[in-house]
């Protein structure tokens, strides 16, 4: 078999995030007494680099910590259960963005214009199809690290947004993954409280009536 140099194999390109994600999972493990310095060592991040006033980091160190963060809590669904326990204020302006908004589909349209601001490997796209709002994530760039708990978390992050923005108990008619999972499923249909299917197309992404109004 003919290696290839490595100079010829294409190479994502670095891709900036605010963090949170990563911000979070550290809080989370602090809060749970688990020690995430040689978890930020291994994903080249700091306490430093994941204050709220840093200039960001790197997409993938985000998602390498996320998943080593998992591998560490022996929990495959920390992701979520970040998301869950999170402040949805420490999300910044995204979060305000949705909180303002008058309706369901002006808060996505928010989340979709702006996402990018907050996460360069992230792209929001909104369709209709058969009266549905569909609400995708498309992942910019590639790497070798996994994104199955960022992809969760951001899922959970969202529903959450427009809970609070609609001021009710709001939840999707169903979700898609890209990522494969066999485990956990009892579990991730009871948080995010619709049918949920992995190995599909997108990223993530989410069906909804978004005609509902806010408060």
């Amino acid at each position: 078999m003919k290696s290839v140099p490595e100079s010829d194999v294409p190479q994502s390109p670095f891709l900036w995030s605010r963090g949170t994600a990563a911000r979070e999972t550290l809080r989370y493990l602090d809060r749970n007494g688990i020690d995430a310095e040689p978890l930020l060592l291994k994903a080249e991040l700091s306490r430093g680099l994941l204050s709220p006033d840093s200039d960001g980091i790197s997409v993938a160190s985000q998602h390498r910590f996320l998943e080593l963060a998992a591998i560490e809590t022996n929990d495959s669904l920390l992701g979520l259960h970040v998301a869950a326990e999170m402040d949805l204020r420490d999300a910044g302006i995204l979060f305000y963005l949705a909180a303002a908004s008058t309706t369901v589909a002006e808060a996505l349209e928010h989340l979709a214009r702006y996402a990018e601001a907050a996460n360069e490997a992230v792209h929001l796209e909104i369709s209709q199809h058969k009266g549905e709002t569909v609400l995708a994530v498309r992942p910019i760039g590639w790497y070798d690290e996994s994104r199955q708990q960022f992809s969760e978390f951001i899922a959970l992050a969202v529903i959450r947004a427009l809970n609070r923005a609609t001021n009710r108990d709001f939840a999707p008619s169903r979700m898609t993954f890209a990522h494969p999972r066999n485990s956990g499923l009892r579990e991730i249909h009871r948080i995010l409280r619709c049918p949920v299917e992995f190995a599909q197309t997108t990223d993530s992404g989410c069906s909804l009536n978004a005609s509902w109004s806010c408060r």
